[in-house]
């Protein structure tokens, strides 16, 4: 598994699935987040554009991207974060994996708790912005 950060202009949610083909390097998306159950061929694809269209760091990913791709016909991706860029691109925090069954493992295991961690993070995100805004108002009554 391999941490990469991909520039696209594609709104790729946590959690997406993404695929690189290794023939013709082409990289599509799902629209579904990752579930452990399910069967690679129940996701939708699309055509997100070619391999070399996601590089953010020209000198490193290229290579990585073809050793990574010279050991399987197929690599998978799992979306972990975002943000956007003044250029309006997002860079997107993308964990690879070499093949499907690594994919369903983390999914399966190590996915839910990211995600249950995430979401709590973000209750706890905007319970602090609510409790500021209330100090801040009553601050502001009190002048």
């Amino acid at each position: 598994m391999k941490k990469v950060i991909v520039s696209t202009k594609e709104n790729l949610v946590y959690g997406t699935l993404i695929w690189i083909y290794a023939s013709n390097k082409k990289v599509y998306h799902s629209s579904r987040c990752i579930d452990g159950d399910a069967a690679f061929s129940d996701y939708d694809s699309h055509y997100m554009g070619k391999v070399h269209e996601l590089y953010r760091n020209q000198e490193k990913q290229p290579a990585l991207f073809n050793r990574m791709l010279a050991k399987s016909d197929r690599i998978f991706g799992v979306c972990l974060n975002n943000r956007r860029l003044d250029n309006g691109s997002k860079d997107v925090k993308v964990l690879f994996f070499p093949n499907w069954e690594d994919v369903q493992e983390f999914a399966e295991n190590d996915f839910p708790v990211l995600a249950e961690t995430r979401q709590n993070n973000k209750i706890e995100a905007k319970q602090k912005w609510m409790e500021r805004g209330k100090a801040f108002s009553s601050k502001k009554k009190t002048i």
